[in-house]
C-alpha cells in the first residue's frame, strides 16, 4: 500500500542503539499503532517535530512485515503541558495509561476525539477534575464501571463486586451521596457537558472520589 495518513498523538518512543526508533501513537483511524523511524536519533527536524502533548498528522507506510513513518506535521501544540509541572506530571500519566489499556490496532474514534479534548483544554486551575474525568473515561471504556444512581444518598459499595447496598456488608466501604453523583456525572457525561459543569463539581469530595477509582483499578487493572 501507499502512504495512509491519520491523526495521532505520541504515546511512546524507543530510541535503538542503531538511532532508529519505535514510536507509539494513539490514531484516529487506527487506535494504537507502533511504526518503525529509520535513522530517528539523527534527525533533528523528526526529533523536534515528534514530541508529546501535540496532535499530528503522520503518514503510514506499511511494509511486508511493519508498518513505518512515512511523513509528519503538526497540527496543534498542547502548550499548557509544557508550562505547568503539575499538568504535565498528569499529561504523562495520561499517555501511561493509554498506551497500557488501548488494544493494538483496534480504532476508537470517539475515545480519540475525547482524548484529543482534554489534552486541548485542561488547564491548571481544574487539573483534578479532568484528572478524574479522564480515570472515569478509562475505567467507563474497559466496562470497569456500573451506575451509580441505583441507591440514593449515602450508601455502602464494594469496589470489587459493584454491589450498592444502604447497609454495611462484607467487603463494603461506606460512599457519600456527593461522591456518588460526581461519579455518576463523569460516567454519564460526554466531554462538552463535564466541562460544561465542572466548576459545579464540589472539590471537597474529589479525595474521596479519588480513592474510590483507585480501589476500582486495583481490583480490575
Amino acid at each position: 500500500m501507499g502512504e495512509e495518513k491519520t491523526y495521532g498523538i505520541l504515546l511512546k518512543k524507543t530510541l535503538l542503539a542503531n538511532d532508529d526508533a519505535f514510536l507509539e501513537f494513539f490514531t484516529e483511524e487506527y487506535g494504537k499503532i507502533k511504526l518503525s523511524v529509520r535513522k530517528f536519533g539523527n534527525s533533528k527536524k523528526r526529533k523536534s517535530e515528534i514530541d508529546f502533548f501535540r496532535l499530528l498528522e503522520i503518514g503510514i507506510f506499511e511494509g511486508r512485515n511493519s508498518k513505518s513513518l512515512h511523513s509528519v506535521s503538526t497540527l496543534a501544540v498542547y502548550s499548557r503541558f509544557s508550562g505547568n509541572l503539575e499538568l504535565s506530571e498528569k499529561g504523562f500519566s495520561w499517555l501511561g495509561t493509554l498506551d497500557k489499556i488501548l488494544p493494538e490496532e483496534k480504532p476508537t474514534p470517539i475515545l480519540f476525539k475525547t482524548v484529543c479534548d482534554l489534552f486541548q483544554h485542561a488547564e491548571e486551575k481544574h487539573a483534578e477534575h479532568f484528572d478524574l474525568f479522564f480515570q472515569v473515561v478509562m475505567l467507563n471504556f474497559l466496562g470497569f464501571l456500573t451506575r451509580f444512581d441505583e441507591v440514593k444518598g449515602d450508601c455502602f459499595f464494594s469496589p470489587q463486586t459493584f454491589q450498592f447496598s444502604p447497609k454495611p456488608f462484607p467487603g463494603g466501604r461506606k460512599i457519600s451521596n456527593a461522591a456518588r453523583q460526581i461519579i455518576e456525572f463523569l460516567r454519564r457525561s460526554n466531554f462538552s457537558e463535564f466541562y460544561e459543569k465542572k466548576e459545579k463539581l464540589p472539590p471537597t469530595s474529589f479525595l474521596e472520589v479519588e480513592g474510590i477509582l483507585e480501589e476500582i483499578e486495583k481490583y480490575h487493572l
